[in-house]
């Protein structure tokens, strides 16, 4: 039963979805952009992934996330 559920979801969504390493949003795995994760980041990965407005943000020259 289980195994049938899963292949629901699986071909209902087939689009996987990632956060945000600058404001944690979930966006759509094929709207992030990979990037290279700072030095001194927390995280344990090599590449994060950025969401469309952050990168929108990034190139328009913001350095950091407005408070």
């Amino acid at each position: 039963m289980q195994e049938d559920v899963l292949g629901t979801r699986r071909t209902a969504i087939s689009d996987p979805f990632v956060t945000c390493a600058r404001c944690n949003k979930v966006t759509r795995l094929r709207y992030a952009r990979i990037v290279q994760s700072d030095v001194l980041s927390e995280s344990n990965s090599e590449y994060e992934y950025l969401c469309p407005e952050c990168q929108k943000a990034l190139a328009n020259g913001e350095k950091d996330l407005a408070l």
